[in-house]
């Protein structure tokens, strides 16, 4: 990776991109596809020169982090991001479950019964908050604004704004049913 954005400056960074492998976007895995994305590890240093990037997005990929290597990362992004760079984070909500959860939201949950492809239904509703909380023991950490909002600004953002699927600068969110419907969406602000 380090290769592919030396000497550059005004980069895209999409971490964690999974299959949603963006044109124009340096786009980084820690499972990459050849060809199509490079390899890194989060809990690393970014092999990136300071204050070279414009744009960070990362959706759902947070969440697979223990908290402490998260803030690493954040604290990575918020260096190598320039001036008044900005960062997309996308992470399933545990506020929504919870709140879910405890109203008793048959209707959440019915739609959840197959979270992360589970091939079994989920039922009853505690069994899908364990999915998302767990995710076949691949989720680490449970975020909700609150959490995110700290985290963030402990590595120095000072913008940690709420908001919601596509909004923001650059439109490259998923857009499976599910993404906006059980997950927190934040634009961040160096």
């Amino acid at each position: 990776m380090a290769a592919q954005c030396s000497g550059k400056s005004n980069l895209l960074l999409n971490i964690g991109c999974g299959r949603l492998v963006r044109s124009g976007w340096v786009n980084i895995d820690y499972d990459p596809i050849d060809g199509e994305s490079l390899y890194f590890d989060a809990i690393d240093t970014l092999p990136i020169e300071n204050g070279v990037v414009r744009h960070i997005h990362c959706e759902h990929f947070l969440e697979h982090l223990e908290y402490r290597d998260a803030v690493h990362f954040l604290r990575e992004c918020y260096r190598v991001l320039a001036d008044c760079g900005t960062m997309r984070i996308i992470v399933p909500d545990a506020e929504r479950y919870l709140r879910a959860y405890c109203a008793g939201d048959d209707e959440f949950f019915e739609r959840l019964i197959d979270l992360g492809g589970h091939v079994e239904p989920l039922r009853p509703k505690i069994r899908v908050c364990n999915q998302m909380f767990r995710m076949f023991g691949d989720h680490r950490f449970a975020w909700d604004f609150e959490a995110l909002k700290m985290a963030a600004s402990e590595c120095g953002f000072s913008q940690i704004i709420r908001s919601s699927i596509n909004e923001g600068d650059y439109a490259i969110d998923g857009q499976d049913w599910w993404r906006p419907f059980e997950s927190l969406y934040a634009n961040i602000h160096k």
